[in-house]
């Protein structure tokens, strides 16, 4: 009888780490969609590993795969060691707020990749990680919310939500993780999303980027104060016969 966990090794099986290397930026890239997986412990970062060299493919040629399999295992590593609730390496510069523009959670930003993927993600609890990034940019660093609500908003609605890669990543883009800020321009969301939108807030040079203005309808905030309700238990009953 094939079981379910037969069927996920058969999903990482197919991995192609070569045809991952070289468009796993694309938004119809060929990404393993083993996220959810992972972050729920269901198979490990090894496994995967291990499987893929195992199938015939080199060290050299999946190290693409390889680097993105140790950020996650490097990101466990961190939240065992410091909290990531808190800005961790230094102050998020540029905060003006502490909620999210009313546009995100609307999917209204103007930007057509962006608004599509916030509604696949409301779909389908997917969304690229290209298109996280790019979010939390817009997020971050063009409206100045603080990372930490929008990445609770992100996490909440994730079916693969692993809350040390997300709060981690939020905060590599809003500069409290890293050494500067990160920015995607509308010429770069062109080209990994596959549209052709000109004219918006982002169609800038990367230089002028840090210095646009917000624009107004990202200046309306909302507060998300959405939880995920868990069933009281007072003990935990191990069978283990």
């Amino acid at each position: 009888m094939v079981t379910v966990f037969d069927q996920i090794l058969k999903q990482v099986d197919a991995v192609d780490p070569v045809a991952y290397a070289r468009s796993r930026n694309y938004f119809n890239g060929a990404v393993t969609r083993l996220s959810p997986y992972l972050s729920r412990g269901v198979v490990d970062t090894r496994t995967v590993l291990e499987r893929v060299l195992q199938n015939g493919f080199a060290y050299r040629e999946s190290i693409s795969l390889i680097k993105e399999l140790c950020w996650r295992e490097y990101f466990q590593r961190v939240w065992q060691s410091k909290n990531i609730d808190e800005d961790i390496r230094q102050a998020q510069q540029g905060v003006n707020f502490s909620d999210l523009p009313s546009a995100v959670l609307n999917a209204e930003t103007g930007i057509q990749a962006i608004d599509a993927s916030i509604r696949e993600l409301y779909e389908t609890g997917y969304i690229h990680n290209h298109a996280r990034m790019y979010i939390a940019s817009l997020v971050c660093n063009v409206s100045g919310a603080h990372w930490f609500s929008p990445a609770r908003w992100m996490y909440y609605h994730l079916l693969d939500g692993d809350w040390a890669s997300n709060a981690c990543s939020w905060q590599w883009v809003a500069g409290a993780f890293s050494s500067k800020k990160y920015y995607a321009n509308q010429e770069n969301i062109n080209t990994y999303s596959g549209t052709n939108q000109v004219g918006t807030f982002l169609d800038v040079s990367y230089e002028g980027l840090p210095g646009i203005p917000t624009p107004e309808h990202l200046k309306k905030i909302e507060t998300f104060n959405k939880s995920t309700p868990l069933p009281e238990c007072s003990e935990f009953i191990i069978d283990i016969d």
